[in-house]
């Protein structure tokens, strides 16, 4: 969806330039971020503790599945403009992946920082395809897994430092889970226009329990 060139103005004039972001008055709220916008709206925001179970057990449906999409795609559409924000399929795909990558980074850093939510896939794994881009989404379920379930799991109350405020540990690996199903929703309508089906898509209830936006895009 192209964005509103007056809505970018106001984005800039107020020192913004990370999307997306929600303004409501004088708040402003950065990322999809349930707790904030909660808050901000007046709506019933009381927290539940993390379901670690369902975590784990919802990153590995998610990224199982993202990683059997990205391998259909024929190595071409590396370089498709996707149509919401100019992105390449290659990077798009990348990023799928990367966000609870950077999660798990933060908590070992303590900062969970604006540039991390961007990086390039060419300075992470290299000019490649999407064979090792599944590969690396691989590598990070399996880090994931180890991260929540492991003889070192992670302390999930743990407090860090980020771009939309201080979270806990497990605040941002939901909203990394988040955005993995956000991303993979996404795949799949990019897929559907260019004439690709997806073997085994992953269907709404297989998302229950996983904070996303309405909007597809």
């Amino acid at each position: 969806m192209e964005h509103d060139p007056e809505s970018l103005k106001e984005l800039l004039d107020r020192g913004l330039k990370i999307v997306p972001v929600t303004i409501f008055g004088d708040e402003v709220v950065i990322g999809f971020n349930p707790k904030e916008l909660s808050r901000v709206f007046g709506l019933d925001s009381q927290s539940s503790p993390v379901d670690l179970p369902n975590m784990v057990e919802k990153y590995q449906t998610v990224l199982v599945a993202a990683g059997a999409a990205i391998g259909q795609l024929p190595q071409e559409y590396m370089e498709w403009e996707c149509p919401e924000r100019k992105r390449k399929l290659g990077q798009f795909t990348f990023h799928l992946f990367d966000r609870p990558d950077r999660a798990l980074n933060a908590y070992k850093v303590g900062v969970y920082s604006s540039e991390d939510r961007g990086r390039s896939m060419h300075d992470v794994i290299g000019n490649v395809g999407f064979k090792e881009i599944v590969l690396y989404g691989e590598d990070v379920l399996n880090r994931v897994k180890t991260a929540l379930t492991g003889d070192d799991a992670l302390d999930l109350e743990k407090t860090l430092d980020t771009y939309m405020g201080t979270k806990t540990a497990g605040e941002l690996m939901d909203l990394a889970l988040g955005h993995s199903v956000h991303h993979l929703k996404q795949l799949y309508e990019y897929m559907s226009i260019n004439g690709l089906e997806p073997v085994s898509p992953l269907g709404e209830e297989d998302f229950n329990g996983v904070a996303v936006p309405t909007e597809l895009f």
